[in-house]
């Protein structure tokens, strides 16, 4: 399929009409998670976001402003000990530290960042990596009385509970045996909602353009006005607020905080989080978060038989597993995976970017394969293999292993594709109605909107199903 299946002008309705499909995949993939997932998997699922925010304070400072940090593991636990203290020894609320975080957080990272950032490159790193290191004896230093607040190497941990008050019961999944972690799961994403769209902003703004002119082109920006060792303190600043916000949220999760919890090991899983999932963009922190603890877990629980060896996760080469898909990635999705996925769905949509008059800068036209277009084709084979692949899926989950299950869960994802071979039918049909398709194509694009659409209205009725299960209609 070398040609895009669609060809839309940027902004137009159709344009749009994607849009919308894919905003209505996001919305569906978060409301159901609470409702699919057992209670223990949601405490996975909010632990992988929570690591998205930490994620994504790394990427302000490597991915948007180039620069190699690696410490934020300690501003995570500076975020996480200064809630826990306030919440259990001062009996404050978790939305009253809030703002104390985010202050103590950017605080440290004037601090951090005035003398770190004068060195660059490597140099930086190992300041950095120095910062990671100490964190977690720092916590258990007694002289300064900071093991009282912190709990030293026993930890502390947060009497405060997190259940959900009468007026937000009808949140999903809240109810029943999933209630404490639904809850806690819905107040992460309100966090992780608000916190990308403050930071899209920023790199919008003026000071965020500023940051990505000094990744770029550090002399050009300089040249052009930028107050470098200004822009650079401050972006590294607002990463350690960012980074001390997702201490709060794991602290408000996990109800328990250790100096263990926030050691260099964490750092690494920040930055492995951050290349996989792609380095510079936002939507790759949310994917890093994701692949660091789901990918880890499954790793975990593999069993495989090599003859006089079993690879186990309990065995010394358990994380032989997890390398291996790290090296993977690196020679499959070298941009990450949001690259890899960039790439796909350039196969599917193309969007022609507008002129300043409003115009296509290149004819809709001149992408139209005509009577030649073999779409329709395409988007019936594509409507017909995902309820295919549903079903096997489905048969597959009877078997009792890890490895068949999570590619029988693979398998029946590909039923999300029925949306867009319905739009796809759609769209052939109307252009054989204009003449510019043969009579060959009405069959299969007729089938690809039948079974698209049949597709489409299986995943709304089995959402509608599951909020059937538990509001008990």
């Amino acid at each position: 399929m070398s040609a895009p299946l669609v060809v839309v002008a940027k902004d137009s309705a159709e344009h749009k009409r994607w849009k919308y499909v894919q905003w209505a995949y996001l919305a569906g993939f978060v409301i159901l998670c609470p409702l699919v997932l057992e209670p223990f998997e949601i405490g996975k699922m909010n632990r992988a976001l929570v690591l998205s925010v930490a994620i994504l304070a790394v990427n302000l400072v490597v991915g948007f402003n180039g620069m190699l940090a690696l410490g934020h593991s300690a501003f995570m636990g500076i975020g996480a000990f200064v809630t826990a203290s306030m919440v259990q020894d001062e009996n404050w609320d978790y939305w009253q530290v809030l703002p104390v975080v985010l202050i103590v957080g950017f605080i440290m990272g004037v601090i951090i960042g005035l003398p770190a950032l004068r060195v660059k490159g490597l140099y930086l790193a190992l300041v950095t990596i120095a910062q990671a290191a100490v964190f977690p004896t720092l916590v258990n230093i007694d002289e300064l009385g900071i093991a009282k607040r912190t709990g030293g190497p026993n930890g502390k941990g947060v009497s405060e509970e997190v259940i959900a008050p009468g007026f937000l019961e009808w949140l999903p999944g809240v109810v029943g045996a999933r209630g404490g972690s639904a809850y806690r799961y819905w107040i992460i994403v309100l966090m992780l909602g608000i916190t990308l769209l403050l930071i899209t902003n920023y790199l919008r703004s003026r000071p965020g353009r500023a940051v990505l002119a000094i990744r770029d082109n550090e002399a050009g920006a300089a040249v052009y006005g930028v107050n470098l060792p200004v822009a650079k303190t401050m972006n590294f600043a607002i990463s350690a607020s960012l980074g001390s916000l997702a201490g709060l949220m794991w602290c408000l999760d996990k109800g328990f905080v250790a100096g263990q919890d926030f050691t260099f090991l964490l750092a690494i899983d920040l930055i492995i989080g951050l290349v996989l999932g792609g380095v510079g963009t936002i939507q790759g922190s949310l994917v890093g978060g994701l692949f660091v603890v789901w990918v880890n877990d499954l790793t975990k629980r593999i069993s495989i038989p090599l003859g006089l060896y079993t690879l186990n996760g309990d065995g010394p080469l358990a994380k032989a597993i997890f390398g291996l898909i790290l090296i993977l990635f690196t020679f499959f999705a070298p941009g990450g995976i949001v690259s890899l996925g960039r790439m796909v769905s350039d196969k599917l949509i193309k969007v022609v970017p507008l002129t300043p008059a409003g115009a296509p800068i290149q004819p809709l036209e001149s992408f139209d394969p005509g009577m030649e277009s073999t779409r329709a084709d395409t988007a019936m084979k594509m409507s017909i293999a995902g309820p295919v692949l549903l079903a096997v899926g489905w048969l597959l989950m009877a078997i009792n292993s890890l490895i068949v299950g999570v590619f029988a869960f693979g398998l029946r994802m590909a039923i999300l594709m029925a949306p867009v071979a319905m739009l796809v039918g759609i769209n052939e049909l109307k252009a054989h109605e204009a003449g510019n398709r043969a009579d060959s194509v009405k069959g299969p694009a007729s089938m690809a909107r039948l079974l698209g659409g049949l597709g489409f209205l299986f995943v709304i009725g089995y959402a509608v199903q599951r909020f059937a299960l538990n509001y008990d209609f």
